[in-house]
């Protein structure tokens, strides 16, 4: 795991000597999706695409379009797939006793299913310990849609994603994870 993060960071560290993905601020990096498209990549800068089974289920691409503030990650159902999601994976240690947040403004006037924000914690093993999304239906323009979860302890790995479910395309902005103030605190 430790020499997946070092690989992790140092290509990371090359794409901004190249002129790739730029930090943006917040916890996610190319949160805004401006960062130059990857060669031979769907998937945008510093983010991780997968899908149910058939990796060709569901198209991933950098898109602008009316109401959007520059790009946005646009992903559609091409193939009769369940699901698909774009992930950026946090180290867990970093936020153990913490509140997380992740918002996002979904575009889904396209959308027959639903999509929005997920975070899942990851233990020993990959062992899910928990997770929460927030996932809005077909609507007009651009909404947000935030989660939030308590990092439990035991976390290595905190998995902030954007997901749909079922079919259409749904558009993907300004995504925004913080360390949010805890119930009572």
């Amino acid at each position: 795991m430790k020499a997946r993060s070092r690989a992790a960071a140092i290509a990371f560290l090359a794409a901004i000597a190249a002129g790739g993905a730029q930090a943006s601020p917040g916890l996610l990096l190319n949160a805004d999706f401006e960062a130059g498209a990857v060669p031979g990549r769907a998937c945008p800068a510093s983010w991780s695409c997968s899908q149910h089974s058939d990796p060709h289920a569901f198209a991933f691409e950098l898109s602008s379009g009316a109401g959007a503030r520059g790009r946005f990650l646009k992903v559609t159902r091409v193939k009769p797939e369940p699901w698909a999601m774009a992930v950026q994976a946090l180290p867990g240690a970093d936020f153990a006793g913490k509140r997380l947040s992740l918002s996002v403004a979904v575009h889904g006037e396209a959308l027959e299913g639903a999509a929005g924000p997920g975070i899942g914690l990851h233990g020993p093993g990959g062992r899910v310990l928990a997770h929460r999304k927030s996932l809005l239906k077909r609507g007009g323009g651009w909404r947000r849609a935030t989660v939030e979860i308590d990092v439990v302890p035991g976390t290595e790995r905190v998995e902030c994603a954007l997901i749909i479910e079922g079919g259409g395309s749904a558009g993907f902005d300004d995504v925004e994870a913080a360390v949010a103030p805890r119930a009572g605190a």
